[in-house]
């Protein structure tokens, strides 16, 4: 990686040569993988300005002691979601499992955000991805209880069984936690587009 700075500049992560680039950015997310320090710069550099960020994303869920200036850059990914197409180009789900792969409190009130803008506009997927998220905060998501409660009388049955599941976390009937809904993802994965 210090080579290819050397030689192509600082900022290899989006250089124009396909080979230089790909190589560059596959050292990067394999240290990511390893939680390695030396990664969080290009990953952030690459939120900050959305070149193959659908690449980031998949590592930064390992630096819970980033999450000061990792959660802004989610909500910011969150923010330009279509609630049209959820899923386009980036989807809000895998924004939400990283938020809460973080495990940082301050993504809560991001989650919350996210959950009342897809309840309004009826985005299933995203409003059970956001369920999810809240649930792995445990009692630290109480804040979001009254989202949360009027989803639980939701007409649609994944809605309702999610808003539930987080209700029994929020109130210590249930000690699990539910599985995500997002799909998995490979580090080495191509763009969701």
């Amino acid at each position: 990686m210090t080579t290819l700075r050397t030689v192509h500049g600082p900022d290899v992560w989006a250089t124009d040569n396909p080979l230089v680039r790909s190589a560059y950015q596959e050292a990067v997310m394999t240290l990511a993988d390893h939680r390695d320090p030396r990664a969080l710069p290009d990953m952030i550099r690459s939120l900050e300005t959305r070149v193959d960020d659908w690449r980031a994303l998949y590592g930064v869920g390992g630096y819970p002691q980033a999450a000061d200036r990792l959660v802004p850059l989610l909500a910011d990914g969150l923010r330009r979601s279509d609630p049209h197409r959820p899923d386009a180009p980036i989807p809000a789900g895998l924004y939400l499992s990283r938020l809460a792969d973080l495990k940082d409190p301050i993504a809560i009130p991001v989650i919350t955000d996210t959950l009342t803008w897809a309840s309004r506009h009826q985005s299933r997927s995203v409003v059970t991805s956001a369920l999810d998220a809240l649930a792995t905060f445990g009692p630290a998501a109480q804040a979001a209880h009254a989202q949360i409660r009027p989803l639980a009388n939701a007409p649609d049955t994944t809605v309702r069984a999610a808003a539930q599941a987080v209700l029994d976390v929020l109130t210590g009937d249930k000690d699990t936690v539910p599985a995500r809904s997002t799909p998995g993802h490979g580090l080495g994965q191509h763009p969701p587009y």
